[in-house]
């Protein structure tokens, strides 16, 4: 009797290993990337104890959790890039969408069966080496070397025992679990998220309409406001930035920067991937010239394309260029990736901000001459830079700024800094919850601001604000 207890605890510490190789085995395994209709995603399979399914969208931080199939089976997808006119397509009705939500669903699930055969072998691999590894050690520890073929098998029956119930769950899975899935975000992104599909489906022609009308409204209005004492006005540039791929507003933008230098201060992408470089075209028509820095979302691969169309992309290697008789100087973001957002972050740290600024001002002191405008995307730099040159007193400077999707004009002396918000309205994904701005700049002769208009309208509402501001040219 002892004997059997004794053998029947070793082949269980046998099983046991085979288990922890399993689970070893399929952490470890590369997830699989594959493309599908609507751009690529990642599916990693693991072991969980309820059995579920995990659609993540790491870009803004979305996710949804539904349980089509039960234990021990976990299946996680990561959208790692995203075909924005794709999903548009597939958003809306009619029997083209149909098609694209069909082809999709047909490469989603032959991704997943991919991914799950991927993870029988690895788990059967693991399996074996764990009980083969285990039963070394017992036979280290003086049982015969038979136990060596015992773990192993131990292994592979653990492995095939495991996979078999997890074949049996995905055979009677509940697919229509996934019409009620749990959504998942952070704070006040899950409302956002909730209501995004009915939002996307009423953007469009009726967007841009809407939004074209309350912009010229409000610029009407601004343009009525002049103090009739205000210096004159020698030329008018637009500045713009934080697009993120939002393609619907680019028509009204174009009304307002035609035959005007424009200057966009970067974030022209959502997901800074090569899909997203269809919409160049587009902005490289918009203005007279238009000028441009990079943001955080944004790629060297995608700013190589703009300068390609035409576009006079500026960045801290570029010194200081005469734009319609201005001064300008531009620095790329520090950022800015050669891939998409999947493989890098979007914010500086506290421990690099410190650096990031200093290396700013370096970059604004060895400039050949001194600029009368800096363009840079991030507002924190922007500020660094204000205060520096406040500080300095060497002259007026303007500088143009994003990043934080807010419209502000802040002032030291003579030294200004305008924020047009996010003329994109925060992307296709925050449809409906942000307004879409840019600001209208009126400069002097001396290339001095004179005052600017900060316009924002909701495109799907139609109201909007517009806010003017002068400015004491004078001062220093």
């Amino acid at each position: 009797m002892r004997r059997l207890l004794v053998i029947t605890a070793l082949a269980l510490a046998c099983v046991l290993g085979a288990f922890g190789g399993i689970v070893l085995a399929l952490r470890a395994s590369a997830p699989v990337v594959h493309p599908f209709e609507l751009g690529t995603v990642e599916l990693r399979v693991g072991l969980s104890k309820s059995g579920r399914l995990d659609a993540y969208v790491p870009v803004v931080d979305w996710g949804a959790r539904a349980h089509p199939f039960g234990p021990p089976l976990a299946v996680d997808l990561e959208f790692r890039s995203l075909d924005r006119d794709a999903a548009l397509a597939a958003a809306r009705s009619g029997s083209a969408a149909e098609a694209n939500i069909a082809a999709a669903k047909s490469d989603l699930r032959g991704a997943l069966d991919g991914a799950l055969v991927r993870a029988a072998l690895a788990a059967a691999a693991g399996g074996v080496l764990g009980g083969f590894l285990v039963a070394a050690v017992i036979v280290a520890a003086g049982r015969r070397r038979r136990w060596l073929l015992g773990g192993a098998l131990s292994g592979l029956a653990t492995a095939l025992a495991l996979i078999g119930v997890a074949g049996v769950s995905v055979a009677r899975a509940d697919w229509s679990d996934l019409r009620e899935p749990t959504f998942y975000a952070h704070g006040d992104e899950l409302p956002q998220l909730v209501s995004f599909s009915e939002q996307i489906l009423t953007a469009g022609e009726d967007y841009t309409a809407s939004y074209d009308r309350a912009v010229a409204g409000l610029t009407s209005l601004l343009a009525a406001g002049r103090p009739e004492r205000a210096p004159a006005v020698a030329k008018t540039v637009v500045l713009a930035s934080d697009l993120h791929s939002n393609t619907f507003v680019l028509p009204v933008l174009g009304e307002y920067s035609r035959g005007r230098p424009l200057f966009f201060a970067g974030d022209f992408t959502e997901l800074g991937t090569r899909w997203e470089n269809g919409i160049v075209p587009a902005i490289a028509g918009l203005g007279d010239p238009v000028v441009a820095v990079s943001g955080n979302h944004d790629s060297a691969r995608f700013m190589a394309a703009l300068r390609r169309a035409g576009v006079l992309v500026l960045d801290r290697r570029s010194g200081v260029v005469d734009i319609d008789g201005i001064a300008v100087a531009g620095y790329d973001d520090p950022l800015e990736g050669g891939r998409d957002l999947a493989d890098r972050v979007l914010e500086l740290h506290a421990g690099e901000r410190g650096a990031a600024y200093q290396t700013f001002l370096a970059w604004f002191d060895a400039l050949p001459r001194r600029p009368e405008i800096v363009m840079v995307h991030q507002h924190g730099l922007a500020h660094a830079l204000l205060d520096y040159v406040a500080a300095q007193g060497s002259g007026p400077l303007l500088i143009l700024t994003g990043h934080d999707h807010r419209q502000h004009v802040d002032q030291e002396g003579g030294d200004v800094i305008v924020d047009g918000g996010t003329v994109g309205a925060g992307g296709p994904l925050a449809v409906g919850g942000a307004s879409a701005g840019f600001a209208i700049l009126n400069l002097t002769a001396e290339n001095r601001i004179q005052s600017a208009g900060l316009v924002q309208a909701d495109p799907l509402s139609g109201e909007g604000s517009a806010r003017r501001v002068v400015f004491d040219t004078g001062a220093r």
